[in-house]
């Protein structure tokens, strides 16, 4: 599990329904009757459905899996710590990159880094997009515990990268740990084995930063092997000797892994390959996870490194405090209280956020104040900025479906509707058919056992 987990924002679409009906309204298909808005798409070509825009709030997914209540029965992180039977059948190697979340950035911010003013405009974007509850106290909490107070200057490379921890450790991280210290607990039926791995090593050759440290995607050119060969697919092409051995040793842990349900290996008798690696890591014994010793491997060069705890006190901030603040808010009746300070003004976020309450819509056009500057485009991302920064607040109606049955309503629901139908109305027509044939053989068994009965009385009487 690399750089992502089913417990991530952005992993779960939970809106799908919403957008569905967007890009149908856009090619004037009908949006009352599910059965006749899909078979009205299916007519739709896909450069047509793909160019209907979308403003998807940032962090989140308009489309993908959803909790539909058969493919994916439920909440995903109670499937995990209550259905232990079923999560813990597998082994689980899970790691992360040193930077998780980087592409919100151009290159210019990149060189010269972000002030104060662009941090909170993406940090409470981030706020608002992941929570419902304290929002101007997360927001606070997260720009304190992100911030070096040891530095009376906030220097702008300092300012990006405390960012950037932070939304990495928010989207990807956090969830990640999760995952893992869920399923290290388990221990019935059976105790699967958990480890993890932070990979940290750049590139000598690589697109960003050296003192960033390995961003997400960066390590995949090591998973694959593309040091090892002259050439493979985009990866770069100029890698040194010392990368080669790198990559070399993480095929070794990941395909032990694969085989054996361990990176070591030779716990299950693997002599060959450690003879393969003897020099390198023959002296690294990878060890199990778990959530008191939290022990992992630091790719942070040739020689990976058992280290523990990795970023515990940030992590603990994502892990503990907001779910029990989400606990201890979600009976509270005051709605205001949970708002940022400034809530509306859309100069203070960057991107797209969701709605204030479900069943608003709102596009917010506000004269900015200051003219844009070229850092605040993304790299590569092709957007004209103007003199106007919008805001696009989007709609968020609650379903009947999500009501009754506390599932969200999802694109599978609306395919497998007619299938659903269809497989209840056979199963009952079996059902009946099957109770009939019961009857008709019991009352048969019946009048056979009575003439049985009969006919030993008559022979008896003859007798």
């Amino acid at each position: 599990m690399q750089s992502g987990s089913a417990l991530s924002p952005w992993a779960i679409a939970r809106n799908s329904l919403a957008y569905t009906r967007q890009i149908a309204k856009s090619l004037k298909c009908p949006t009352e009757d599910n059965a006749v808005l899909v078979e009205c798409l299916r007519q739709r070509s896909v450069q047509d459905i793909l160019a209907v825009p979308l403003s998807v709030p940032d962090h989140l997914s308009a489309f993908g899996p959803t909790i539909d209540g058969v493919v994916v029965p439920g909440e995903p992180a109670d499937i995990m710590e209550k259905h232990t039977d079923f999560f813990g059948q597998y082994d689980l190697m899970f790691g992360m990159t040193r930077v998780e979340s980087y592409d919100q950035y151009s290159s210019e911010e990149d060189r010269a880094g972000i002030d104060v003013q662009r941090r909170d405009r993406l940090l409470r974007t981030l706020v608002r997009n992941l929570f419902s509850y304290h929002l101007q106290e997360i927001f606070l909490t997260v720009v304190n515990e992100y911030t070096d107070w040891s530095k009376p200057d906030q220097h702008p490379i300092n300012v990006l990268d405390s960012t950037t921890d932070a939304m990495s450790d928010a989207l990807v991280v956090a969830p990640l740990v999760r995952v893992g210290n869920l399923h290290s607990r388990i221990q019935y039926p059976k105790r699967p084995k958990t480890y993890e791995y932070v990979f940290h090593y750049q590139t000598e050759d690589a697109l960003y930063s050296q003192r960033m440290g390995c961003v997400h995607g960066e390590e995949l050119s090591y998973v694959f092997g593309a040091p090892m060969v002259s050439f493979l697919s985009y990866f770069p092409k100029n890698f040194s000797k010392t990368e080669s051995v790198l990559s070399e040793n993480v095929i070794n842990f990941w395909t032990n892994f694969a085989k054996y349900g361990d990176p070591n290996g030779h716990h299950h008798g693997n002599q060959e390959n450690n003879e393969k690696g003897k020099g390198k890591i023959e002296k690294l014994s990878w060890p199990e996870y778990n959530e008191t010793h939290q022990k992992y491997i630091n790719f942070a060069g040739v020689k990976p490194k058992v280290k523990d705890h990795y970023h515990a006190h940030r992590l603990s901030f994502w892990l503990n405090l907001i779910p029990t603040l989400h606990r201890a808010a979600a009976s509270e009746s005051t709605a205001n209280h949970h708002l940022l300070d400034d809530h509306d003004n859309p100069l203070t976020y960057d991107g797209i956020v969701r709605s204030k309450s479900p069943g608003d819509t709102m596009v917010m056009t506000t004269p900015s104040t200051t003219s844009p500057s070229p850092s605040t485009t993304p790299r590569g991302s092709g957007i004209n900025t103007s003199a106007y920064a919008t805001l696009i607040i989007l709609e968020e109606r609650p379903t009947v479906a999500a009501k009754s049955m506390n599932i969200t309503d999802s694109l599978a629901m609306i395919f497998q509707q007619g299938a659903y139908s269809t497989a209840l109305t056979v199963t009952i027509g079996i059902g009946c058919s099957l109770l009939l044939l019961n009857i008709i053989i019991f009352a048969g068994v019946y009048l056979n056992r009575d003439r049985t009965v009969h006919h030993h009385v008559d022979y008896k009487e003859r007798s």
